[in-house]
């Protein structure tokens, strides 16, 4: 009798109902086991009930223990008087019916469970298997069929040891792979032995696969290459003699099903080499998948010196100093035949081995990740899965997180797999569809049935998740851009240290080979994480960065970044798990590094990087509203409440500049064109101006902020000013206006530790310095209709509200617009803008010349002149004087015209026949040409973008910032486009 849990005894029959056995069968088999009677149970009935209960399937655990006692009585009474032995037989018969068949028809196999159940090692295995054939009578015509049934024999008893110790929890899935290796070493050992005698000729076994990773499963192919030094004809009838010998059909089956079809030429070729003719091989004919295949090698029997003569041939081949172009695309491409094949396609994800996220996609990868990188470092050479991933972890070529799902989800794989073939001993990798074979698989991986969920809904989301998990790691290490270029670098290519990585660096193009250095060694000095993962990282960045304008400047801002994110781990592991990033980054910092000190200051931006998808969406203007609202109300104390609003102004700096950082990369990655770049900028000032306005104007008072010059046209570039106007209504809040917009110029303008958040300028307000800083609207209108002078006017051609109050703002450019926009123009005011035009280029554009000054020197001159791109002839100026012109000339009677934009109304004036088709194309690209040089001026550094700088080091960094592959293209570029622009203006601006 047993305890329920309810505490009251219950009769062996009712527990083993519970477990799944019927009443009626469940006393037939206690009879027959010896432990019922015509009164019940006997003495003897709780021992094996108990062990029965023990099994994860006591249906079959119980049948297992009636055939013996059926059909060895004596074994069976004395097996029952062992219970430690008893509820071992039965663990291991529940949950292999074949194991349980194999204790039932030979009951001296229950001699493997007893005792301590130590392993047995392969030299065990080989003296067990040795002295079974020498006692099998192994002479004579039949000798080598009883060889076979000792070894099958040997083989049996050494896989029920092994199963026993992984079903009662003694070993984990992992060291039972090792343990059915090392069972498959000491028996290809002993039947080698055995077949080859006396020969003269010296073999090897090389073992393959799994066997050579020392990872079998319970029923695996044994994968071998035959390897001698003799006679050919005995090499090849010793390998035939092996191969029969343990493939030998015997009543308990054969002992292993060895392959010997990885072997060059497969089953076309000889069956054994000899080393030359495995070099030959290697080293004209072999394809990437038999290399792959190599990285599995390990010596597994016969001659050991030859053995270990074989690996040391393999291994220039396995790795060598740089992997060929194709070689991960091919392995990459492979890998989605494996994806695509029968097994996948009619089992789906119940495939555990070969459907994706199975055991597969970890295999590839690990294999994969070992032959870019382990050419270059030893430790990650391991034949075995599990190794090759720690050894990969610690070396900082994966993370360990990644690591440890990996490693993770392998065990439960391959658990899930041991536990499918133990079952019947079948080589079996799919996860059955019936719902009651799949809940006892369920309990035999280990999951049990509690009271609110059972143990095969745990198994199912289990198996689900992991496979979801393994895929997606996956593909974000198998895909790796960065592993096809590491693979083509060579030794003296990763050689971080000493005069080849001087080198190196010299022959890439570091000017300062010995600063470069430095960084280098503060890069992978000492053995933390961020320094081994670096020394998997900095060879590609070097290469990357040695294609950029500026090399050094380059590799100097990535030390200096990584000295200051040192402790940010999402850093370093946005580098190694996604490679474009870091790709994106180097190219970044070797084009500017400004934007390497907007990010050390906003590291926050590089974990934007790591969404490269993200980079390519321009940001719109209600996006950087949203952003900046949540500024305004995420409960900073407001100025307009006479609070100090230091807190807001930083959070708006610290905004502008990771917005602004964004921005920058995603122009220097390509991914923006210069109209994108005037976009973000525009919408990200708009944005920043209606949360200062927010913070600071009372409610008594409406503000409307007006844009003018870039602002207004929606145009800015990098180093643009704010220039604004401000309105404000009504009159009587005068005073409360003024504090306001002094509050929200000091908010924005103020230049902190956090920086600013942008130069505001309100100069071009009605009497400039000295007036007001704000007026009302018909302040402004009065104003302008007495007093205003014509470069005023002119300037309001730009004006566009951009924040606060918008009703008002659009009031303002309304009352204005007849007057920028009369329907008949007064002759002199034109001519007074053109009067102003030619004073701006006598004081301070450098004379009036009617063609930009030569761009580069000529060979007698020691220096290029100071050439400007805003205010000399040609420049900037010369395409937005003309377009503003012909806006107050025309724009009275022509609306279209009426628009704050360069380029859109560039576009206008064409489409009004002002312009020659010609002429509007030159002003609008040479337009555009000379803002993406101002940009780039900015970008690299330069705090004067309206000139050109004069050294030719400066220019060729300049040009390569913008694409040239020459300075030489650019300047004639710019000449031309400088050229052509003064052309046009002179036609249109003076006509």
């Amino acid at each position: 009798m047993t305890a329920g849990t309810d505490g009251r005894i219950q009769t062996p029959e009712a527990v083993l109902a519970r477990l799944g056995v019927g009443a009626d069968r469940a006393v037939e088999a206690l009879r027959t086991l010896g432990v019922w009677d015509e009164e019940g149970p006997t003495e003897g009935c709780q021992p094996v009930v108990e062990a029965i209960a023990a099994a994860v399937n006591s249906d079959v655990a119980l049948m297992a223990l009636t055939r013996l006692a059926e059909r060895h009585q004596l074994a069976f009474q004395q097996l029952a008087a062992e219970p430690q032995l008893l509820t071992r037989a039965a663990i291991v018969a529940g949950a292999s019916e074949a194991l349980g068949a194999l204790i039932a028809g030979d009951p001296d196999m229950l001699t493997v469970l007893d005792g301590d159940l130590e392993p047995w090692s392969a030299e065990e295995i080989t003296t067990r298997g040795t002295a079974a054939i020498a006692e099998g009578d192994v002479t004579g015509e039949n000798g080598e069929r009883r060889a076979s049934r000792a070894l099958v024999r040997v083989q049996r008893q050494g896989l029920l040891r092994v199963a026993a110790r992984d079903l009662l929890g003694m070993i984990d899935t992992r060291t039972a792979s090792r343990e059915l290796s090392a069972l498959a070493d000491g028996v290809l050992a002993s039947a080698l032995d055995y077949v080859h005698g006396k020969s003269a000729t010296r073999v090897a076994v090389i073992g393959m696969g799994k066997l050579g990773g020392q990872e079998l499963n319970y029923v695996s192919d044994v994968d071998v290459l035959f390897v001698h030094d003799g006679d050919l004809s005995e090499a090849t009838r010793t390998a035939r003699r092996l191969l029969a010998l343990l493939g030998e059909a015997t009543p308990n089956g054969w002992v292993y099903e060895v392959d010997a079809g990885l072997r060059p030429e497969g089953r076309d070729g000889p069956l054994s080499r000899t080393l030359d003719a495995y070099h030959a091989y290697y080293s004209r004919w072999a394809k990437t998948w038999e290399f792959q295949a190599l990285l599995k090698a390990r010596p597994v029997a016969g001659d050991p010196d030859l053995g270990a003569a074989f690996m040391e041939l393999a291994s220039p081949y396995v790795w060598p100093d740089r992997l060929d172009v194709e070689a991960v695309g091919e392995i990459q491409r492979m890998k989605g035949v494996v994806e695509s094949s029968q097994q996948v396609r009619r089992d789906g994800p119940r495939q555990v081995k070969l459907a994706p996220g199975g055991l597969r996609d970890i295999e590839f990868a690990v294999q994969l990740l070992q032959l870019v990188h382990g050419r270059h470092d030893r430790t990650l050479r391991s034949p075995n899965t599990l190794e090759a991933l720690s050894a990969l972890a610690r070396g900082g070529y994966v993370g360990n997180g990644d690591a440890a799902l990996f490693s993770d989800a392998y065990e439960f794989l391959r658990t899930v797999e041991h536990r499918l073939q133990l079952r019947r001993l079948l080589r079996t990798h799919t996860v059955p569809s019936d719902a009651a074979a799949r809940h006892q698989l369920a309990r035999a991986v280990g999951f049990r049935d509690l009271t609110a969920v059972t143990a095969l809904q745990q198994f199912d989301r289990e198996y689900a998740r992991i496979q979801g998990a393994v895929r997606r790691l996956h593909e974000k290490l198998f895909y790796r851009p960065l592993l096809a270029r590491f693979a083509q670098l060579g030794a003296e290519q990763v050689a971080l240290s000493g005069e080849p990585a001087r080198e190196r660096l010299i022959a890439l193009g570091f000017r300062d080979a010995a600063g470069a250095l430095a960084h280098i060694e503060a890069f992978v000095g000492g053995v933390s994480r961020s320094s081994q993962i670096f020394r998997t990282l900095l060879p590609a960045l070097l290469e990357t960065l040695a294609r950029q304008p500026d090399p050094d400047g380059g590799l100097a801002g990535l030390a200096s970044l990584a000295e200051r994110l040192d402790d940010s781990p999402f850093f370093l592991r946005t580098l190694r798990d996604a490679p474009p990033v870091g790709d994106l980054l180097a190219r970044v910092l070797g084009r500017s590094r400004r934007v390497g000190e907007w990010l050390e200051r906003q590291p926050e931006v590089i974990g934007s990087l790591a969404d490269l998808p993200s980079l390519t969406r321009t940001m719109g203007a209600d996006d950087y509203r949203r952003l900046a609202e949540g500024v305004a109300v995420r409960g900073y104390a407001p100025e307009r409440s006479g609070g100090s609003g230091t807190a807001a102004a930083n959070a708006l700096r610290r905004l502008r500049r990771r917005e602004a950082a964004r921005t920058a990369v995603r122009d220097l990655g390509g991914h923006a064109t210069l109209t994108d770049v005037m976009a973000e900028l525009t919408g990200l000032a708009e944005a920043c101006l209606e949360a200062a306005v927010t913070l600071t104007a009372p409610e008594s008072v409406r503000l409307a902020v007006i844009g003018m010059g870039k602002l207004g046209g929606g145009e800015l570039s990098y180093a643009s000013d704010l220039d604004i106007l401000v309105v404000f209504e009504p009159a009587e809040a005068r005073d409360d206006a003024l504090t306001a917009i002094e509050r929200m110029l000091r908010l924005l303008s103020e230049v902190t530790p956090e920086g600013q958040v942008f130069r505001v300028d309100v100069n071009l307000r009605p009497e400039g310095r000295d007036g007001p800083l704000g007026r009302t609207l018909d302040s402004y209108l009065a104003y302008y209709q007495r007093w205003g002078e014509p470069w005023e006017l002119q300037a309001l051609t730009r004006a566009r509200p951009v924040a606060g109050d918008a009703a008002l703002g659009e009031a303002f450019v309304q009352a204005v617009a007849p007057l920028v926009y009369p329907v008949k123009v007064d002759p002199e005011r034109l001519q007074a803008v053109r009067m102003m035009k030619a004073r701006v280029e006598r004081e301070r554009g450098g004379g009036a010349a009617n063609r930009p000054r030569q761009l580069w020197p000529r060979p007698a001159r020691p220096a290029a002149p100071r050439v400007d791109l805003k205010l000399g002839p040609g420049g900037i100026s010369d395409v937005e004087w003309t377009v503003q012109l012909l806006q107050l000339a025309h724009g009275g009677k022509l609306p279209l015209l009426r628009n704050p934009g360069t380029l859109a109304s560039l576009a206008a004036c064409e489409q009004a026949g002002l312009l020659s088709g010609q002429d509007a194309q030159w002003l609008r690209d040479g337009w555009m040409l000379l803002d993406r040089v101002r940009n780039a001026l900015y970008l690299a550094g330069h705090r004067d973008t309206d000139r050109l700088p004069p050294g030719r080091g400066d220019r060729e960094r300049l040009a390569r910032i913008l694409g040239y592959t020459g300075v030489q293209t650019f300047t004639e570029d710019l000449e031309r486009a400088m050229r052509r622009i003064r052309k046009a203006h002179q036609r249109a601006f003076y006509d």
